[in-house]
């Protein structure tokens, strides 16, 4: 049988693999690209020492589309970033004034068999939450820990992408089918397992399979003491490797089989702390402090134990789900502490980046700790999506679209990474493709109040006032809100957008007053935001200013959101952004 072949284009420090549509990096490592920008390189490349005009390129890239040249200058922007020439070097992309562009980079092409070569070799693989063997006997935080963990372990290997856990949560429930989920999620090969733990025993059996033929390429079955768990892990994780036919180099087998911690019951705690975390409920999410802590009591050199810690209190104080003050000082300790144990923790860095940005509001050294977490995982959707946002409330919208990208190429599957897209795409002021970028948005995942709402505000800046107030009616009615949908409603017949927007805010004041009353932690930006809606400034001020002191994201944004726009020229606005450091 004759193997398959690869084609591959060869330039600089980089390899250009035609057929998996990956861009591989000095390393071997895929860099991340979405499809129309890998469309671009390609078309570049297989056209090197051509001057292509715009129209020539655009008609390629999106053929049978109307797009705007700026679409075509932002691939550019971003192909020349990622590979690291800067216009003025003319490395590999040369803008030739008045017609377009030229590639000069001398460019190999080579075929290779499907054994030549890490970049025939590149695989796009899911690991899938394991199920119970028997039904009655479910440990979820542990069958969706173990699919976490060898996440974890493969995704920082050459040669390798791998979904991220947000994108196979979703496949937790009983019954799964494996190939369905793999096509789903654009593999080409799926792990899928299933578990049964009685008290100290564990049986664990895994399949590996070919999502397109449908092939087992390798199957397993253990039964082992709990204790053995992390010997286990090592087993699967080569036997993956091994039945993908991956060759890794010495620093790729001891990141495969790196152990955080060789406590089992730190472990477990650990991944009850993680399924927790997740989880949408408050009541859930305080569950997973606990768990965290009695790791690190269980082992107290558990690196990503102490990380845990920091996502409960950083992430519950950036986003005023705790209060900043008492929780801060606890992220920064456990972060500190993180950091102290092992300082190659992509996660750690990532929690000192988000530290320095929302409580000390040093930009300086949260650009250094985002660079330092992506270069030690450079496949790690967090990292590209904090960063996007540091640059976004840096008012740097270019680049923070490029980092928004390569969180949406990392997981591209993700609601939150792309609803994230088209809010820079709103805070640069580029309505339209914020709205487009909305609307994709919404093919992941139709009912999310959320996008709905953003899509609405988008759509309001860009004088689409109809089509803003049916979205904001979407969004009311897939939230359960019936008096929100009648005030809505209302005005199908006759538009008055500004009345409309008066009396959705007057709602939301309302609702936010008797949760205050109630004893829940409300942001101030939220009223802050109702009261300027409701054109009452001096309201809106003396929110702004407790919004100031919170030490949330949400005043982060002072600088950036449209809906301050009104507000700049006034003196008291510049000094809440001096506060914040977020003047020009």
């Amino acid at each position: 049988m004759q193997r398959p072949r690869a084609l591959i284009y060869e330039f600089g420090e980089f390899l250009v693999d035609v057929d998996r549509r990956l861009l591989l990096g000095r390393d071997g490592r895929p860099l991340p690209l979405t499809p129309k920008v890998f469309d671009t390189l390609l078309y570049l490349v297989e056209h090197t020492e051509t001057v292509l005009d715009k129209d020539t390129l655009m008609n390629a890239i999106w053929p049978g589309t109307v797009v705007e040249e700026n679409s075509l200058n932002q691939n550019i922007s971003l192909l020349r970033r990622v590979l690291g020439g800067k216009r003025s070097e003319h490395r590999y992309i040369v803008t030739v004034p008045g017609h377009g562009y030229r590639f000069v980079a001398p460019v190999k092409k080579r075929v290779l068999t499907a054994t030549t070569g890490s970049a025939a070799t590149v695989r796009r693989v899911a690991v899938l939450p394991f199920q119970p063997l028997v039904r009655e006997d479910r440990d979820v935080s542990l069958e969706m820990g173990m699919a976490d963990t060898l996440i974890a372990r493969l995704s920082g290997l050459r040669g390798m992408i791998v979904r991220p856990i947000t994108s196979v949560s979703k496949y937790a429930g009983l019954g799964q089918d494996a190939l369905s989920a793999g096509r789903e999620l654009d593999v080409e090969s799926v792990l899928a397992g299933s578990l049964q733990r009685r008290g100290n025993k564990i049986r664990v059996t895994v399949r590996l399979l070919s999502v397109p033929t449908g092939v087992s390429l390798w199957a397993g079955t253990f039964d082992e003491e709990l204790t053995d768990i992390f010997a286990l892990q090592d087993a699967i994780s080569e036997r993956v490797v091994g039945a993908l036919a991956l060759e890794l180099g010495s620093e790729d087998r001891t990141r495969l089989t790196k152990h955080h911690t060789e406590n089992t019951e730190a472990y477990d705690l650990y991944l009850k702390g993680r399924y927790y975390w997740w989880t949408n409920s408050p009541a859930e999410y305080s569950k997973s402090r606990d768990y965290f802590h009695r790791a690190v009591e269980a082992d107290p050199s558990y690196a990503l134990g102490y990380c845990g810690l920091n996502s409960y209190y950083g992430f519950g104080a950036a986003f005023g789900m705790l209060p900043a003050e008492e929780a801060w000082p606890k992220a920064e300790w456990a972060i500190r502490k993180a950091l102290d144990l092992d300082d190659t923790l992509a996660e750690a860095h990532l929690g000192l980046a988000a530290l320095n940005m929302v409580y000390y509001l040093d930009w300086a050294a949260t650009e250094k700790e985002a660079r330092r977490a992506i270069e030690l995982n450079p496949q790690f959707d967090e990292i590209h999506f904090m960063y996007s946002f540091f640059l976004m409330v840096m008012r740097r919208f270019d680049e923070s679209i490029i980092e928004g990208k390569r969180a949406a190429a990392c997981d591209p599957f993700s609601v939150r990474i792309s609803q994230h897209l088209g809010s820079v795409y709103y805070h640069a002021r580029r309505y339209d493709e914020a709205i487009r970028q909305y609307q994709r948005t919404l093919e992941l995942n139709p009912h999310n109040a959320s996008v709905h709402e953003s899509l609405g505000d988008a759509c309001e800046q860009s004088g689409r006032h109809r089509e803003a107030v049916g979205q904001w009616k979407k969004a009311a009615a897939l939230d359960g809100d019936g008096e929100l949908s009648a005030i809505l409603s209302a005005t199908d017949s006759k538009l008055n957008l500004s009345s409309v927007v008066r009396a959705l805010a007057a709602k939301k004041v309302a609702r936010l007053a008797a949760m205050i009353k109630k004893g829940d932690c409300v942001p101030a930006i939220n009223l802050a935001r109702a009261y300027l809606r409701m054109d009452d400034k001096a309201r809106a001020f003396q929110w702004l200013k407790t919004a100031c002191e919170e030490r949330n994201v949400y005043a982060l944004m002072l600088g950036s959101d449209p809906l301050y726009d009104p507000l700049r020229a006034d003196r008291h606005f510049t000094n809440l952004l001096r506060r914040m450091r977020l003047c020009v």
